[in-house]
């Protein structure tokens, strides 16, 4: 399956699998990916359960509502 990822995307891909592996905290993960720690808990979790596809954006295929 190919996934597109933006440079934020695959910024994150660099800098989630280090808090998960426990070799950054999650405190300086939200700091550098510029959000909250609980937004950076739940990509961990998407990080866990999806693998690296997990932290793309879900909206990105669907068609807008207007």
């Amino acid at each position: 399956m190919l996934v597109t990822m933006s440079d934020k995307e695959l910024n994150r891909i660099n800098v989630i699998p280090s808090v998960v592996e426990k070799r950054m905290r999650r405190r300086d993960a939200a700091h550098q990916l510029n959000l909250t720690e609980r937004q950076t808990q739940r990509l961990m979790n998407r990080f866990c359960e999806f693998g690296a596809a997990g932290l793309a954006s879900l909206h990105r295929e669907r068609p807008s509502q207007k």
